[in-house]
């Protein structure tokens, strides 16, 4: 069983070079879009989309790859290298997020469109806000948007360095900060980036997790797991792919008392769920 989230979980929100915390009411969904240079404006097409010929009514699929490529090989995965590992994952529509026991999910929504604009998975004192988006067909997304992001960070009075990290290259960061008083300071975190067919998985790594070592683990797993569904649409390389809420998620919950008392400080495990955690949406 899924235990119930507190209420008190903070909710970090990374917005243009600054972290809030569950306090502004407001957000545009371009702040949450990498962008992208001149060269990658035109629309792109999914790696998987076959043209359509002359009489064709729209795209085709092509046959699914068997596995992932060897810097991804265990995760993030394409749909169409999904394992077959038995675990059940919250499907948000782009991105399905595997669950872990205890952990609350926050949606920003965006007040105007009511379109999802990241999702951050909170277990005990750490998180990680997790962010699909569309990539071009050359691939190497990721080192474009890492660039963007140090010079977001670095102009915004932040501090950032380049490290190698379980996902590749990734940006450790103490990045300007408000605590729920409004108060500034800086936040240490952490970016990892997975760049896959025509897509790229954006993580912040937050609390306990952008500390790294074993407390990170759980939170470095749960990005691990995760499978991107491009889809065939024709989109700009740093639009955010679509997202939407499960069928099957619980909006409000109330905690079991014993099994708050039982809860103890091991690692949780990645689990297929009996019912869905609570969602929490952030406008």
């Amino acid at each position: 069983m899924v235990a119930a989230a507190d209420d008190s979980h903070d909710a970090w929100q990374y917005r243009e070079g600054v972290f809030k915390r569950n306090r502004d009411k407001s957000s545009a969904e371009s702040d949450n879009q990498p962008e992208s240079s001149a060269a990658d404006a035109d629309l792109d097409f999914a790696e998987n989309e076959v043209p359509a010929a002359a009489g064709d009514s729209g795209p085709k699929s092509a046959e699914p790859t068997a596995t992932a490529p060897s810097g991804r090989a265990d995760g993030p995965f394409d749909i169409t290298e999904a394992p077959q590992d038995g675990m059940e994952r919250l499907d948000f529509g782009s991105v399905k997020v595997p669950g872990v026991d205890g952990m609350a999910v926050n949606l920003e929504v965006d007040e105007d469109s009511d379109n999802i604009v990241a999702i951050t998975i909170v277990i005990g004192e750490g998180g990680v806000q997790i962010q699909p988006f569309a990539a071009p067909r050359s691939g190497d997304f990721w080192p474009e948007v890492r660039e963007e992001l140090t010079e977001g960070i670095t102009s915004s009075g932040g501090v950032v360095e380049s490290v190698e990290g379980p996902f590749g290259t990734e940006l450790r960061a103490q990045v300007p900060a408000e605590n729920e008083q409004g108060e500034a300071g800086l936040q240490v975190v952490r970016f990892v980036g997975a760049d896959g067919p025509r897509w790229l998985l954006r993580g912040v790594m937050l609390g306990i997790a952008a500390l790294g070592g074993r407390e990170a683990e759980l939170f470095e797993d749960v990005f691990r797991g995760c499978i991107v569904e491009r889809g065939v649409q024709p989109m700009a390389p740093g639009d955010m792919l679509p997202m939407t809420i499960p069928d099957d998620a619980v909006a409000e919950a109330e905690a079991d008392d014993d099994e708050q008392d039982d809860a103890d400080n091991e690692r949780p495990v990645l689990k297929p769920f009996e019912r869905g955690p609570e969602i929490t949406e952030i406008h």
